[in-house]
């Protein structure tokens, strides 16, 4: 089973513990929608809009889902209107079909994804890993 890193190595005098307080696990991804992708069938990963993004990878969040602005960016359809909620209480926000893939994992996650406020609210990632797709296993060590 592949496995990544996704914590922080000390740097410039800042502990690698005091980044992944301030930051959580973080993963690169690239992410965009490629027409192509075939997730049944597939030859390669999909082609990404943008590539070197960062993703807090979030336990406690039953979805996925990338920042507006990206999507913006990334001109991806709006594909539903759905409620969501998080510590701020719920609200409706568009769904965007894209696919989001971790180079470290050779692993594509690709669908609806609910689009959320990281960048206009202060957020460095650009997508939020949850628990879709997850076997029900994680995997923590010491060093």
């Amino acid at each position: 089973m592949p496995e990544t890193n996704c914590g922080f190595a000390s740097a410039g005098g800042v502990s690698g513990a005091d980044l992944l307080v301030a930051f959580g696990p973080t993963l690169v991804v690239n992410i965009g929608f490629d027409p192509n992708y075939n997730p049944t069938a597939p030859t390669g990963p999909p082609i990404p809009g943008i590539t070197g993004l960062h993703a807090l990878v979030d336990t406690g969040a039953t979805e996925s889902c990338i920042d507006t602005i990206l999507a913006a960016q990334l001109n991806l359809s709006i594909v539903d209107r759905r409620l969501i909620s998080g510590v701020h209480g719920s609200k409706e926000a568009n769904v965007y079909l894209a696919q989001v893939y971790v180079p470290s994992l050779n692993f594509t996650i690709y669908g609806a994804f609910a689009g959320v406020d990281l960048q206009a609210g202060g957020q460095t990632h650009s997508a939020l890993i949850g628990r879709t797709g997850s076997t029900g296993l994680v995997t923590l060590s010491s060093p």
